[in-house]
């Protein structure tokens, strides 16, 4: 990433993310009251980048054109606690939504951050993985690890996510969050967000390849692009 873009990224987070407390919603939420108000809850366990890091944050937002708009900044203070599960809590409306970027940092404000910032304000060119939310739901979105450091862009412009992956809550932290918030545990359900690089191309990007393979400009095509091959009859 350049330091341009680390820069903005972390001047957009500073600005919208203030002190860093932990992100919450009111702990005697219910699903009923979700429902009547038409929002969702999203609970996500934030992991941190590395031994440096304390205090964790990352933004989500939606589609925009090509792109995808930052919405929320989501933070968790003091990720390595013992007594406390690092989990962020957002209520939102119901729909699609994508993470954009992570930041951490220490008291000193030594930070990672990582983000694929356009040239537009506020925009982003890619995510890192999407989650879906319908009315009344309080959603478990997973453990998000995100090593930071070894993030990087492909030949297409696109960040690199192989050290990017989404786990099951650990168990001691489950019997924590249990402890802190009974109410949201009791009616929370665990749905994952889906890393984009699981989803395969889209039809858009499909279409892409074949014209830059006809020009003969790439050699493959992804499995997903591929024609299907017919059934072999017997």
């Amino acid at each position: 990433m350049s330091r341009i873009l680390a820069a903005a990224w972390l001047g957009l987070l500073l600005a919208l993310a203030g002190c860093a407390q932990t992100s919450r919603v009111d702990a005697n939420t219910s699903t009923q009251a979700l429902a009547e108000k038409r929002t969702a809850v999203a609970l996500v366990r934030i992991g941190e980048a590395g031994q440096l890091c304390r205090h964790v944050s990352i933004m989500i937002g939606v589609r925009e054109g090509d792109g995808f708009r930052g919405t929320r900044v989501l933070n968790v203070a003091n990720v390595r606690s013992i007594t406390e599960a690092p989990v962020a809590e957002v209520e939102l409306p119901p729909g699609e939504y994508h993470l954009l970027a992570y930041r951490c940092r220490n008291d000193r404000h030594r930070a990672v951050a990582v983000g694929d910032i356009a040239d537009k304000p506020g925009v982003f060119r890619s995510s890192f993985a999407k989650f879906t939310l319908e009315p009344g739901e309080i959603v478990n979105l997973g453990y998000l690890h995100f090593n930071a450091h070894r993030v990087g862009q492909s030949a297409f412009g696109r960040p690199l996510r192989s050290q990017i992956f989404v786990t099951d809550w650990p168990v001691a932290e489950l019997e924590r969050f249990k402890a802190a918030r009974p109410q949201l545990y009791a009616q929370m359900r665990t749905r994952h967000m889906q890393l984009m690089d699981d989803e395969g191309p889209d039809a858009a990007t499909c279409a892409k390849l074949r014209n830059l393979k006809t020009e003969g400009k790439v050699q493959t095509l992804p499995t997903e692009c591929q024609p299907a091959k017919a059934a072999t009859k017997g």
